[in-house]
């Protein structure tokens, strides 16, 4: 995987450079944003940290000149790994603060820097076999190699009221529970962090003692930023977006789509893993299978919560079934 090289970064609109930082992941890259603001920058989102990504970085702030007292803040979307793995190594490079919705900042900590509840009693209620759950745990906790928080300063809060130059900050949930966009007004820039992508489906996951709707919440969303006037949509993934409405139309047909098919197949009772082994045909690798259970859930939840289908809790597992 190539390092950032300067001839990669762009600049999609004026003032605005769009930096392809490599994570070890299927995506390939993640797409941090510099935002000019008079003399200085504002940074959204970072990357895994990995040696790749920090040369990226190191490539991208003599390019642009990033250095102390040229980067106002960074700004993290949500507590992914590609996203804020590198939050240690901007505070040091650039002496800055960094920058997330509280909510989604107490999770981040909870989640990388305390020991989370194992998840392998919650997959294999919902059906998976023991021995996949059990190495889907094991890998959970490998992602903390990839992440380095500061902690002297921590990542602070961000102020609701706090005005940041020319942007509104946007609090969506659905692939987090508090994902941070920022929207441009003026010039109906939307950066859409990864809540809108241009390709993929966003992930849309049920997790326990998270957002216990978070498809319902996505869709709110989805409608929220389609009332927005926006002209591009600057994505930490993938291809820029031409039409933020067409893709969110899109997106909101594919759900639809997802949790008719979902009660069609629900003839029978059938866990969340078996559900998702029919809706998901092609051949998954065990951590694309984490995803593919937990999307399922959400859909499965979704429906369950407005009638159209049944839960029974089998004591060692749960049911969900149709209502016909």
């Amino acid at each position: 995987m190539d390092n950032t090289n300067m001839e990669q970064i762009t600049e999609p609109v004026e003032g605005v450079f769009r930096i392809p930082i490599p994570v070890p992941l299927p995506l390939k890259y993640l797409y941090s944003y510099a935002i000019t603001l008079g003399s200085e920058y504002l940074i959204l989102d970072l990357g895994m940290d990995t040696e790749e990504a920090q040369q990226a970085w190191k490539n991208a702030s003599q390019y642009l000149g990033l250095k102390p007292g040229r980067v106002k803040a960074v700004f993290i979307t949500h507590f992914h790994p590609d996203h804020v793995g590198l939050a240690q190594f901007a505070s040091q490079s650039w002496d800055t603060p960094i920058f997330m919705w509280e909510k989604e900042l107490q999770t981040v900590y909870q989640v990388f820097d305390q020991s989370p509840a194992p998840l392998t009693p919650f997959f294999t209620y919902h059906g998976m076999p023991g021995d996949l759950a059990e190495y889907l745990d094991q890998e959970r906790w490998l992602t903390r190699w990839v992440v380095k928080l500061p902690h002297n300063p921590p990542i602070q809060p961000l102020d609701p009221a706090q005005t940041w130059g020319p942007f509104q900050l946007l609090d969506q949930a659905g692939h987090t529970d508090h994902q941070l966009l920022l929207y441009w007004p003026e010039r109906k820039l939307l950066f859409t962090g990864d809540q809108v992508l241009s390709r993929i489906t966003p992930n849309i996951s049920y997790w326990p003692d998270a957002d216990p709707d978070p498809l319902a919440s996505y869709l709110q969303s989805l409608q929220q930023l389609d009332a927005l006037p926006v002209s591009l949509g600057l994505a930490a993934h993938e291809a820029l977006i031409e039409d933020v409405p067409q893709r969110i139309q899109e997106l909101l047909a594919h759900h639809e789509d997802r949790a008719r098919r979902i009660v069609e197949l629900l003839t029978t009772p059938q866990t969340a893993f078996e559900v998702a082994q029919r809706l998901f045909t092609r051949p998954l690798t065990r951590f694309q299978w984490r995803f593919a259970v937990s999307e399922t859930l959400a859909h499965l939840e979704y429906l369950r919560r407005r009638h159209q289908i049944m839960f029974e809790d089998a004591k060692t597992h749960g049911l969900y079934l149709a209502v016909r």
